[in-house]
């Protein structure tokens, strides 16, 4: 009995038919650069990407499949994204109690639709 109430303690959210526009960077390059300033003389030394831009997601923009508003802030939120096409969609990084960051696949040709199962682990 305890792990029926475990589970039905934690909240769970369906988000249907999300559009993600974002990409990852289509090409990166590496850059080597000398300053003389004063006199001081610095070698510089970076990299920098050229093109696409990750999608920052807010757990309070999103409404889930019945039209209600999540919540603002989730206790230790998980996102499992399911494909809606061919084409998926990938989180990059951590999910944070306000959102998380994901990017399409380059491969598509425009943005791609998915769903969003997210999970309050609350830990």
């Amino acid at each position: 009995m305890l792990s029926l109430n475990y589970l039905r303690g934690r909240r769970l959210w369906v988000v249907r038919n999300f559009q993600v526009w974002g990409t990852s960077g289509e090409a990166g390059f590496y850059y080597l650069g000398v300053e003389n300033v004063y006199s001081i003389k610095r070698v510089m030394f970076g990299q920098s990407g050229v093109g696409g831009t990750a999608q920052d997601v807010l757990f309070s923009e999103l409404t889930d499949f019945r039209g209600n508003w999540l919540p603002a802030n989730i206790k230790s939120p998980k996102v499992i994204v399911r494909f809606r096409s061919p084409y998926g969609a990938y989180l990059i990084g951590d999910e944070s109690n306000l959102g998380f960051r994901i990017i399409r696949d380059s491969s598509s040709a425009g943005p791609v639709n998915v769903d969003f199962f997210i999970f309050e682990m609350d830990n």
